[in-house]
């Protein structure tokens, strides 16, 4: 899962993106998600598989938006996408580190990291609860760790060698 930094008209809220990635028996595989728009999530799937190399093409993707919460805005692509990739990798989202991945931002087509409003105010919010790092766009002001592409910010969100899994 990944925290998100939305907003919520001018107040920051915090929300949690869970994700869950499983190998399908059915064609074509199920696309589930609670909380967010489902043709969002089908262009992360589509911008991760391309841009990023996290394929989910032959699994089912659930995706939930934790606590009942509905997201409608793009600045919550980075979250789904990140979570998305934690999960089809099996590896949680930064390393071995107890605090969970701060993150906000809108992906691109072409696999670029955009900017959202009120960059300040949703990286005020996360260090208030003590989650470190915030990932987001580059050119988001206070000390976020800025990523330009959906690549990089898989790169800085996972952990490079999987975890040893328990027999």
């Amino acid at each position: 899962s990944a925290v998100l930094a939305a907003m919520e008209g001018s107040r920051p809220l915090l929300v949690e993106v869970q994700a869950l990635v499983s190998p399908s028996e059915l064609v074509p595989p199920r696309r589930v998600c609670n909380g967010i728009d489902r043709n969002r999530l089908a262009l992360v799937l589509a911008v991760l598989a391309r841009h990023a190399g996290v394929t989910t093409g032959s699994a089912d993707v659930f995706v939930n938006v934790a606590g009942g919460v509905r997201v409608d805005e793009p600045g919550a692509d980075l979250a789904v996408a990140l979570a998305v990739a934690s999960a089809a990798r099996g590896l949680p989202l930064g390393g071995d580190s107890p605090k969970p991945v701060a993150c906000f931002g809108e992906v691109g087509l072409t696999g670029e990291l955009r900017s959202v409003g009120h960059g300040d105010r949703r990286l005020a919010e996360a260090r208030k609860f003590g989650l470190q790092p915030v990932i987001a766009p580059a050119g988001s002001e206070g000390g976020a760790t800025e990523v330009p592409t959906l690549r990089a910010a898989v790169r800085a969100a996972l952990p490079q060698q999987p975890r040893a899994r328990a027999a």
